[in-house]
């Protein structure tokens, strides 16, 4: 029924259309106006304080870091994130652009403008411009907030988490870009919040549904998990962005005048694909999916064609001024399908252009537009076949490929080498996100009763988020949002349900019993066939519709056709609909349901229009509040419902520390069950930046990269942009080869030499991954015949494989444990941090004169004279060693041709199919 307080269907396109809930307003309900105006302020009123205190929740949870640790930068891509951002504030975005970095992936360096995503730097550095022209300031709290601190009080005095206090004083001060890079996460955390309430009202139309999606997504482990203070990463702005983008798309097809919205979707879109790597893939195809589905559910119309187009032509446009994106939208394979959805778009609304110009019979129009898709895909087909040759489509990432096989490697052994692109499994999902996936199928079979668009997007999400998560671990944090959503949905289907009855017993309108002629044509609304109507004399008679059904079966066929088009002319439209029509999918679909109708009790709908109506007189009223009453006070005594709320709360507490530790500063219990600071790989940097030259050269395994640029400030080999996999490949056979040998080419890169020891997660437990990178690119270092580097590895003891012990990483980790020993020689060992977890060593007889040769400009090769963007290269001692490196990008592009499948790669390929690898 339309006036539901949850999942309503607005019909408001039928002007003039009596429905079976409207009702002149009686002189009790007109008495009953103010207070229900009363209610209903103070029911808004209710709702205000809780999303503000929702809000606050999603704020105050992401800052245990900040009060425990204080303004530090997390992790590792933070790192480099806040080096970025400090080069934005200081030169300009042009500056920014053409920044070419030969403090970063030594010697070649690496171009940061044309490999980085910066929404998320632009966005700090602009609140940053905006604090510093804002004076500081200080003023009493008003009067109106004071007096919500009674309310905050008593708030917390019932045990509830995360309630604000309500302070004396409203102070302003400046902040610095690294205190604006802490705080953006938990800032941008109560954004994703609010924008997932509004994905959450638009698909249900209910704001209690919208509030519970705020509160939900506010603490949830599945969004914490890279939006804690300090963890200044891609995803934590970029979440925000997207429910923005699914927002203003769904409300943008809202119904066929709601297109203008297309142009805010657009717009949020290319902020989102600025500020994520995942945001042209993820959220464009999103919607690219969605909108070929709205076609086949045959809700194809001059609105959803409008808010389409503009949403990929201003998207599109904003997003390929970010030079990493350039021209992948219109080349690469994982944003093509959008970009054909577009253009399939303006051929369906040509068509219905010439339907209508025309005036087109169904059978008339359906031909035309086979025709005119047959001729696109014949036109597309020729244009791919002359482009294909040419190079001109780009390749899928082995990231991409790896979420489309069943397999859980991808066949690159670098990106399988990190844990976050393996496999979700159960346990991970339980964590992240707990409570609400119990209710998440529940939400969406809620959303059966109100198959608008967003509902249809609803299920798209759920199925693409399940699917993608279940590949890459990462991924589970897209869950997020679709699980708050699909559970919140629930809850406030709930909630209406309990609060509805007071609004009626207050005089809103409810269901009433609807004349027999009204509903049936309403039955025939919902099924795409309105019931014939009667004559003007027999109109509004008890039984004339019954009489004139009848006569109407018995005229002649033409007068049944003419009155069918009359009934398709009086048809209640949906919100989402433009017209009736013809020759499509929608009236395939009309059809399909009144077969199914006609097969139902003729008495079935007026049943359950009167069953309706029942509920909503007097006595149905009465008997849903007392409901109302039980179930509240149930649920405030013995229920389970607090207490799993309770517990679901406390486990995201409790996530939300667990990830508060910075990684280079971190706490721990002693036996004494006190708390202590281990902070010795914060120190161990700021030995390196105190006591080496600003010159100096740091070699590390590449996840120690943007550390090792951004707190020692010292130049890096790698780091974990990955970009570049023989360079990578190159460090990984470096340090896992013997000790002389590796320190012949080492003294030609690096002066210094760290590692990280102590056990645990050191770089002896990954050093199996290093080996087997480097064999990827060098076949000669473990052979083609142990394409795993099972020669690199431990026993079933722990004790290391000869090639283990021979090599220099392991040295460099168990120097002094158990008669292991460096030659002093070759790396002289200058600091150990004060819990043995992070080792510093120098290279001795280092090679100036590659040093020299490197630092020359004449030496790095441009791509025009005067251009930014010029590639240092290996010094000449090591043409020997680059030589024997095997090109590993013909792997990820098929563009290229040339080189042989590494042994890795073939050997995975072999276990997808099931046998085994023939090497």
């Amino acid at each position: 029924c339309g006036s539901r307080s949850f999942g309503s269907n607005p019909r408001g396109r039928a002007a003039g259309r009596a429905g079976p809930c409207a009702h002149p307003m009686s002189a009790a309900s007109a008495a009953l106006f103010l207070p229900r105006q009363l209610f209903k302020l103070g029911l808004i009123f209710v709702q205000l304080l809780v999303l503000v205190w929702f809000l606050y929740a999603a704020y105050d949870i992401r800052l245990y870091p900040i009060k425990e640790f204080g303004m530090i930068i997390h992790e590792f891509d933070p790192w480099f994130n806040y080096r970025a951002t400090e080069y934005l504030a200081e030169h300009g975005l042009d500056k920014f652009f053409k920044w070419y970095d030969y403090d970063s992936w030594y010697p070649i360096g690496r171009p940061v403008g044309t490999t980085i995503y910066p929404g998320m730097q632009m966005t700090a550095v602009a609140i940053w411009e905006t604090m510093k022209k804002i004076p500081e300031f200080s003023f009493p709290t008003p009067a109106p907030l004071l007096m919500l601190r009674p309310v905050a009080s008593f708030a917390q005095k019932l045990g509830l988490m995360y309630v604000p206090s309500v302070p004396t004083m409203i102070t302003f001060a400046p902040m610095s870009v690294n205190d604006i890079c802490c705080m953006i996460p938990p800032w941008f955390g109560s954004i994703a919040s609010l924008f997932t309430g509004l994905l959450t009202y638009e698909i249900s139309r209910s704001v209690n549904a919208g509030l519970m999606a705020v509160g939900i997504m506010s603490v949830i482990p599945a969004h914490l998990m890279r939006s804690v203070g300090g963890e200044f990463d891609n995803e934590a702005v970029a979440m925000a962005a997207i429910c923005s983008t699914f927002w203003l798309w769904l409300r943008s097809v809202r119904n066929p005048g709601s297109w203008p919205w297309g142009v805010l979707a657009g717009a949020s879109y290319a902020y989102a694909a600025a500020a994520w790597g995942g945001g042209p893939i993820f959220v464009l195809n999103m919607v690219g999916v969605h909108a070929l589905m709205l076609v086949g559910l045959g809700r194809f119309n001059s609105g959803v064609h409008k808010a389409y187009t503009l949403f990929w032509v201003i998207g599109t446009l904003g997003a390929m001024q970010i030079p990493v994106i350039g021209w992948q939208p219109i080349r690469s394979l994982e944003q093509m399908g959008p970009f054909l959805v577009c253009i399939g778009y303006q051929v369906l609304a040509f068509c219905d252009f010439v339907r209508r110009r025309k005036d087109m019979s169904p059978s008339e129009f359906v031909s035309f537009r086979i025709q005119a898709v047959g001729a696109l895909v014949f036109g597309l087909l020729v244009v791919a076949c002359l482009l294909y040759p040419t190079g001109y489509f780009g390749p899928l990432s082995s990231r991409i490929r790896g979420l489309f096989v069943k397999h859980t490697k991808t066949g690159n052994p670098l990106v399988d080498s990190v844990a976050e692109h393996q496999p979700a499994n159960p346990s991970m999902y339980s964590s992240y996100l707990n409570l609400p996936l119990d209710y998440a199928v529940l939400g969406g079979l809620v959303s059966l009763w109100n198959r608008n668009n967003g509902f249809y997007f609803l299920v798209l999400y759920g199925f693409i988020a399940e699917h993608f998560s279940g590949k890459m671990s990462r991924l589970v944090l897209i869950c997020g949002p679709i699980c708050s959503v699909a559970c919140a949905i629930w809850c406030g289907f709930l909630l209406d349900q309990l609060i509805e009855p007071f609004l009626l017993m207050l005089g809103k309108k409810g269901c009433q019993e609807t004349h027999p002629e009204v509903a049936a044509k309403q039955k025939g609304g919902s099924n795409g066939h309105s019931a014939a109507p009667a004559s003007g004399k027999d109109k509004g008679k008890n039984g004339a519709k019954e009489k004139g059904g009848k006569a109407k079966e018995s005229k002649p066929v033409a007068k049944i056709k003419k009155s069918s088009k009359k009934e398709e002319e009086a048809r209640v439209l949906m919100e989402w609909e433009e017209e009736d029509r013809p020759g499509g999918a929608m009236q395939m679909k009309r059809a399909i349901k009144s077969t199914l109708m006609t097969a139902l009790p003729e008495d079935m709908y007026e049943q359950y229009q009167s069953f309706r109506a029942e509920m909503d007189a007097p006595k149905g009223i009465m008997a849903r509040a007392a409901i109302s009453v039980v179930v509240i006070l149930y649920t405030l005594s013995v229920g389970s419902t607090i207490p799993r709320t309770m517990k679901f709360v406390k486990h995201c507490d409790h996530v939300a520390r667990s990830l508060s530790n910075p990684k280079v500063v971190y706490s721990v219990r002693d036996r004494s069950g006190g708390t202590r600071l281990i902070d010795d790989y914060l120190k161990g940097y700021q030995w390196i930046d105190e006591n080496t030259p600003k010159d100096a050269r740091v070699m590390a395994w590449w996840d120690y990269g943007y550390q090792i640029t951004g707190i020692a400030k010292r130049t890096s080999i790698a780091d974990g942009n990955t970009w570049n996999h023989e360079h990578i490949a190159t460090l990984g056979r470096t340090l896992t080869s013997p000790e002389k040998k590796a320190w012949n080419a080492i003294r030609h890169m690096a002066d210094y030499v760290l590692v990280w020891a102590g056990g645990g997660g050191d770089d002896l437990a990954k050093s199996p991954h290093l080996a087997r990178i480097g064999n990827s690119v060098f076949p000669d270092h473990c052979g083609d015949d142990d394409p795993k580097c099972n020669k690199f590895s431990f026993y079933a003891d722990h004790s290391p494989t000869p090639m283990m012990a021979r090599s220099l990483l392991y040295r460099l980790v168990k120097h002094g444990d158990g008669g292991v020993k460096v030659n002093q020689s070759l790396f002289k060992e200058v600091h150990t941090t004060q819990h043995g977890l992070m080792r510093v060593y120098q290279v001795m007889n280092v090679s100036q004169e590659s040093k020299d040769w490197v630092k020359d400009p004449k030496n790095r090769i441009c791509d025009a004279p005067g251009s930014w963007y010029c590639v240092g290269q290996y010094p000449p001692a090591l043409e020997k060693l680059i030589a024997k490196r095997r090109s590993f990008a013909q792997l990820e592009d098929f563009n290229k041709g040339g080189g042989d499948k590494s042994a890795y790669t073939k050997l995975i390929e072999q276990e997808r199919a099931g046998g085994r690898a023939d090497l």
